[in-house]
């Protein structure tokens, strides 16, 4: 699961109006009511493309959130909580929210499998929970490794020197960088 990015500083150029709207997020998450700021809730759907659910699942969202944003939350507690609350697998949600509370926890989304050329269980698999935990669990020992190999290292520093006013975690630096360079690959 190598990961090389060709031009890196032309793809790190692009990156500036997502990272003002995460920094906005980071800011206010500790600092708001996230089960009752409706303007928070916006600006994170719109960021995290948390959309077409009902009002009920974005209640449990928030109120989860609110509930366990000072707790070391997990992934594997997250993701079984909405499993339990839903009845459906929601490793993308599950992981956007841990990484907001814990910003050092990367996202599961389909540009990250993608790049980790990971798949996400299929609906059928009768071991499906286990598996989605254990791919998550795949994602996060690639970047504590990714982060130690001499690409990442040029990224975080590329990263660094493009930005050197954001206060942000080194896994979140290789989200951006993953992110946008997903019509690339």
């Amino acid at each position: 699961m190598d990961f090389h990015i060709g031009n890196l500083d032309k793809t790190i150029h692009f990156i500036e109006p997502s990272l003002r709207r995460y920094i906005e997020i980071m800011k206010l998450v500790h600092n708001i009511d996230v089960s009752k700021d409706a303007a928070f809730q916006r600006l994170y759907n719109g960021y995290y493309r948390v959309r077409q659910r009902k009002p009920e699942f974005y209640k449990k969202y928030y109120s989860f959130m609110e509930n366990h944003k000072d707790k070391d939350v997990s992934f594997e507690d997250t993701f079984l909580y909405f499993y339990q609350e839903f009845g459906r697998i929601e490793a993308s949600f599950s992981s956007k929210l841990v990484a907001t509370i814990n910003p050092n926890m990367p996202i599961w989304d389909s540009v990250v499998l993608g790049h980790l050329q990971l798949k996400k269980p299929k609906y059928t698999s009768h071991d499906r929970i286990k598996e989605t935990i254990a791919v998550y669990d795949t994602i996060c020992d690639w970047y504590q490794k990714y982060l130690l190999s001499p690409d990442g290292m040029d990224m975080i520093e590329e990263f660094d020197r493009t930005y050197p006013y954001t206060d942000i975690s080194p896994v979140k630096k290789i989200d951006f960088i993953l992110w946008q360079t997903r019509d690339k690959e």
